[in-house]
């Protein structure tokens, strides 16, 4: 189901450093550390997002989690900026990490940080008297002060000379309704109780003014020279049309004209003018029932939809973002479990497709992914590349690895290192030096039907060959999703938290995710919990062959489709789970197509255009409802009570259907306001808790496991 978003040495090879950071737990280099990852530890990482270039300096926003003791909320975004980028070699990080000025800090935070350009300042939203406003910030030191006096900013884009700047905002209320909701009448009208996104500029020292009427933009793009803007236009503000009804149009700054530039099938990606303004890259869905834009597409603006032209990639992929800085457009693109830069060769403004090249994997499942890309690109071996900024000058990536979550990378150009190196240059997490990580692998499984699918594989600390451990599949929603070769551990993704409890866990990329092209991810179509449960269950098989796992043990748990997952084998596949987490599942096809916000996404993209009442016996036999009486794997289900993805009733009905269909241990817990995933930092706490408690209740210990009474219900939550 579509979703609702560290230690030294600090320059290294990769190939080199990974091996050396991947060291099995018990290793001499991990020898004295203490055992394993804990749930107080887990919470307080520290995460690099957003990076931003500017002239000679790279800003970039760090992911601050909130303590408990603040009270509820989510993170804090800290505001960084490391200067004189031209001046760093690799011997002088090597002796020395780069400084950080940290522009906001503590408790206070910066959404939405933008470098302006043609200046040594930052930008982000911030309320003033209650509106949230684009202030700008002083890299050299200086109070943050409001752009312009504006409506309430949604998004915003700095003009390329960074004078103006084009953002979004909610239309007003009409009177009629502003007049009862200030007498406390405020009723919800189902689908019709939504304003639209306008598009606004900006300039220096003008009166904003509002440029599009009667449709909602979704996303923009100034072109270089100013006179145009991109847009992701939709009929209505809803998470429905910005999913499957979005189309990229451009806007005449000028006269105020939006014409539609292509007419994209489908879901609608992130886009990219050319340098010269007379190309846009834009990256789509396939069709409208592929799952996922993934697809990086041409159009010349002027000729529009005739002169379309694909790039295509060595082998299936899904691309992430796109950039075009200069000569060569730069994809951020996700093949399979690892990611990578591609660059295309253009000539003027015409792209030649036929020079994008990706990596491809050499023969073999352990075989290295190659790092030689056409142009200027990066591929490293392990990690994934979360986001990335060029500026013809300088590359930046915040990329996570096995055994940390994202830091700061500078990739070129350096001198003295090639396109195989890169710099870090952030140490957010220093206390993880002295923690004992779980190793973690890449591995290729063949199912029963001979299909091949990619996961990671999270061994215990302190692994001992010809040990079978207790095993924790963690099931990734969507299914238009993947798991990735970086840090794999948070609060819904157990991660090392297994690993340091003894568990070995798995990461699969199941068919129906994506990273491997349309085809792999529209698996689920017409079949959900078919051939891509089935992968599930060839995994089991798979590691208990190997040795490595108790198939007594097994346990199961994922959120939104990979609550579903759960739900489904904690009921129609009882026999091979002995615990399960379901975390905002939905339950019953019918009902949770029809109470949700994506009723259009479902039609579309998962149930090849048929409404459930066209599908009955479909929508019944793949509903974990229909199945509850089989259950007797003791499950443990989770969900937000405003959850307008998955309707709370999902979650309910299935706990109380176990309930009073079976004597199987079943636990309900609701968080109040939370919706599809846990915001706050305090319900985050108690997820983790509370799930690796249930795991430990139910897969640990002696005897009969599956029928033990419920564990505690209140926990002992840290100081």
């Amino acid at each position: 189901m579509a979703p609702s978003n560290l230690r030294s040495p600090f320059v290294f090879v990769f190939a080199a450093a990974l091996a050396a950071q991947e060291q099995p737990a018990n290793a001499p280099g991990r020898q004295g550390r203490a055992v394993g990852l804990t749930v107080e530890q887990a919470l307080t990482l520290r995460t690099v997002t957003n990076p931003q270039l500017g002239a000679d300096f790279v800003a970039f926003s760090l992911v601050v989690p909130r303590p408990i003791a603040d009270g509820p909320g989510g993170a804090y975004l800290h505001l960084g900026v490391i200067d004189g980028l031209s001046k760093l070699t690799a011997e002088s990080v090597a002796k020395e990490k780069p400084n950080v000025t940290w522009l906001v800090a503590g408790k206070d935070t910066a959404p939405a940080m933008a470098v302006r350009p043609g200046t040594r300042e930052v930008s982000f939203v911030r309320a003033q008297d209650g509106v949230p406003q684009v202030l700008v910030m002083p890299i050299d030191g200086g109070d943050a002060t409001p752009f312009a006096k504006t409506p309430a900013v949604n998004a915003y884009r700095w003009r390329p000379d960074g004078k103006a700047i084009a953002f979004t905002s909610l239309d007003s209320m009409p009177d009629e309704r502003a007049a009862a909701r200030k007498r406390g009448l405020q009723p919800v009208v189902v689908d019709e109780d939504w304003r639209h996104l306008s598009l606004w500029i900006a300039e220096e020292g003008k009166e904003p003014r509002k440029v599009t009427n009667d449709v909602t933009v979704f996303d923009h793009q100034w072109s270089p020279d100013g006179t145009k803007i991109a847009c992701a236009v939709a009929p209505k503000n809803t998470v429905d049309d910005s999913y499957m009804f979005t189309r990229l149009k451009v806007l005449d700054v000028a006269g105020g004209a939006l014409t539609k530039l292509v007419d994209n099938p489908g879901k609608l990606g992130p886009f990219a003018w050319s340098p010269d303004g007379k190309m846009l890259a834009y990256v789509t869905a396939a069709d409208r029932n592929d799952p996922h834009a993934g697809q990086v597409w041409f159009a010349d603006v002027q000729a529009g939809q005739s002169s379309r032209t694909r790039v295509r990639s060595m082998r299936p992929s899904s691309v992430a973002d796109v950039q075009w800085p200069a000569e060569k457009m730069l994809c951020l693109d996700h093949m399979g479990v690892r990611s990578a830069l591609g660059a295309t060769a253009t000539s003027g403004s015409v792209a030649d497709s036929s020079a994008f090249v990706l990596p491809r994997r050499a023969e073999g499942p352990d075989a290295p992914i190659l790092s030689t890309l056409l142009g200027s690109a990066f591929a490293p071996e392990r990690g994934q590349i979360m986001a990335f900024a060029e500026n013809g000058t300088a590359r930046v990536v915040a990329m996570g690895l096995p055994a940390q979550p994202p830091e700061l990378f500078l990739v070129a150009p350096v001198p003295g290192v090639d396109l195989t190196q890169a710099i870090r240059l952030t140490d957010s997490n220093p206390q993880l030096a002295s923690v004992a990580l779980g190793e973690q692998t890449i591995e290729t499984i063949r199912a029963r039907d001979g299909v091949e699918f990619e996961g990671i594989l999270i061994k215990p600390v302190g692994y001992q060959p010809g040990t079978k451990y207790p095993f924790v599949i963690v099931v990734h929603g969507g299914p238009e999703a993947h798991f990735s070769d970086g840090w794999l551990t948070n609060y819904s993704n157990w991660g090392q938290l297994l690993a340091a409890r003894g568990y070995a866990s798995w990461y699969p990329n199941y068919r129906s995710s994506t990273g491997y092209g349309t085809a792999f991810a529209k698996h689920d179509h017409g079949d959900p919990m078919g051939k891509e449960f089935s992968d599930h269950l060839d995994a089991i098989a798979h590691f208990s062959k190997a040795g490595l796992i108790d198939d007594t043990r097994v346990g199961i748990g994922g959120g939104s489709y990979g609550g579903y997952t759960a739900a489904w084998a904690a009921t129609k596949h009882s026999e091979h789970f002995a615990a399960a987490v379901s975390f905002v599942p939905f339950v019953d096809l019918r009902t949770k197509w029809l109470t949700s916000d994506i009723p259009y996404e479902f039609y579309y993209v998962h149930y090849q255009e048929q409404w459930p009442w066209q599908q009955p016996g479909l929508m019944a036999d793949r509903s974990p409802l229909s199945w509850v009486t089989s259950c007797r794997t003791p499950l443990l289900v989770l969900g937000g009570t405003a959850d307008p993805r998955v309707h709370p009733s999902q979650p309910f009905m299935l706990y109380r259907a176990v309930k009073f269909a079976t004597d199987t241990p079943v636990r309900y817990v609701q968080y109040p306001g939370e919706g599809h995933g846990n915001r706050t930092s305090g319900y985050q706490l108690d997820y983790a808790l509370r799930t690796l408690q249930w795991f430990d209740h139910y897969l640990k210990g002696d005897g009969e496991r599956r029928k033990k009474p419920l564990p505690p219900m209140d926990l002992d939550y840290p100081k």
